[in-house]
């Protein structure tokens, strides 16, 4: 994968648009979203963008895991992004959302961009009453803990983003550490959550990839995570 701050330089060059609807639980419709007066009350994270193809990508090998500082910013104002997040289940297709979580897409898009997923496994897959804890009694996937214990994470923490949206099927979401902070740990929603309390920072949703979301198991592997520039939302 190329390196941080190309998301800033080749941006414009990779534009590409869409029409979301691949999959009945994205809550957008075609053409352009209509989005109310005020963003937290939106059901979820929407988006009128359908990601491209998934990439060819390699995976880092030996990828750095242990940081000291935060990341600068590295995602660019006006550009949408996708992320790709290659299982052994298939690859999941995720909508980032910079424009509702700022905070935790830049810190989502340098760490993959580092291979810091890669290799990793999906720790826990919740409800499930043995090993890690799991967030509330939500249906969810987690990852991105190096540990593998739930209490793992890159070696820094960043401020959280307000919280936009609703936790249903598909919300990709921060989790771990104190609710006013992130890290590396992220869930995918495999279900409509909408009692988890509302601390957990929702920066994108899936588009693509249903199927391997839906058959994910404890300990399947992160095979690699890729972001792409593409158009941002209209």
């Amino acid at each position: 994968m190329s390196a941080p701050h190309r998301h800033t330089s080749t941006a414009r060059r990779r534009l590409s648009t869409g029409c979301a609807g691949a999959a009945a639980v994205v809550l957008a419709s075609c053409g352009t979203a209509s989005t109310p007066a005020s963003p937290t009350r939106l059901a979820s994270i929407q988006t009128a963008i359908t990601c491209p193809a998934p990439p060819v990508h390699t995976a880092v090998v030996d990828p750095s895991r242990t940081f000291t500082v935060p990341p600068k910013t590295v995602i660019a104002r006006d550009v949408g992004y996708c992320a790709y997040i290659a299982t052994t289940r298939g690859i999941i297709s995720v909508r980032l959302r910079p424009e509702y979580a700022p905070k935790a897409v830049n810190d989502f898009v340098t760490l993959a961009d580092r291979g810091f997923y890669d290799g990793l496994t999906f720790y826990q897959v919740c409800p499930d009453a043995k090993g890690p804890p799991c967030p509330a009694n939500a249906a969810a996937a987690i990852t991105g803990d190096p540990t593998g214990t739930g209490s793992g994470g890159p070696g820094y923490t960043i401020a959280a983003d307000p919280v936009i949206g609703q936790y249903l099927f598909g919300a990709v979401a921060m989790y771990g550490g104190p609710s006013s902070t992130a890290g590396s740990q992220f869930f995918i929603s495999r279900g409509d959550d909408t009692a988890l309390p509302r601390k957990y920072d929702i920066f994108g949703q899936v588009t693509d990839g249903i199927p391997a979301l839906a058959t994910l198991q404890k300990g399947d592997t992160v095979l690699w995570v890729a972001v792409v520039p593409t158009a941002p939302e209209p």
